[in-house]
């Protein structure tokens, strides 16, 4: 395993060590919000993936059974609710949390005290990401609209797929929106060509 020269000395040019003891409560606190930011990430996996429509949620009453949402009642909501706005494109939301809590976690057994770079772009490319993979959805994916709860894409993916096709054409939408699902991915994932 290979690291960049002065990460693990604490040279000039890497983040400031973490001076407060292993006790302290700031310390306690990091490791509180990474660890309920974990759960959240699992409880957010466990209801997407268990999401069925029949469910009591945001966009339909249910069908009057019990909750098949493994994380009940708030799952099918957040499920429901996460699928009508972005269509199948919410699971970018999984591997991003992902490598957010991973490089969370990193900083924390680091010791780090700074917060990660560039947050902004990071906000951007999840952005990016997500509104050109529901835009495509929209565009190319609509077999799948039988399994949400709207339409491909969801609301996001309706907005702006209609608008570039009526600009673009069927073909030329496309290529901008994988363009920028590539630079959003780069960005939200923190990785780089």
């Amino acid at each position: 395993m290979s690291f960049p020269l002065g990460s693990l000395s604490g040279e000039a040019g890497v983040a400031v060590a973490d001076t407060a003891p292993a006790g302290s409560p700031a310390r306690w606190r990091r490791q509180a919000l990474l660890l309920a930011g974990g759960l959240l990430w699992l409880l957010a996996l466990l209801a997407l993936a268990s999401h069925d429509p029949s469910d009591r949620a945001f966009t339909t009453s249910g069908d009057g059974a019990a909750v098949r949402n493994l994380v009940g009642v708030v799952g099918a909501r957040f499920a429901d609710l996460a699928y009508f706005l972005f269509g199948f494109s919410a699971w970018w939301l999984i591997p991003i949390g992902a490598r957010a809590w991973l490089s969370g976690l990193a900083r924390l057994l680091r010791g780090e005290t700074e917060p990660p770079p560039s947050r902004a772009a990071f906000w951007l490319g999840v952005a990016m990401l997500l509104s050109a993979s529901a835009a495509l959805e929209w565009t190319r994916l609509y077999r799948f609209e039988a399994a949400l709860p709207g339409h491909a894409g969801g609301v996001l993916g309706h907005t702006l797929g209609q608008a570039s096709m009526h600009a673009l054409g069927f073909a030329g939408s496309g290529v901008p929106w994988i363009a920028l699902a590539l630079a959003g991915a780069a960005l939200a994932l923190r990785w780089s060509w």
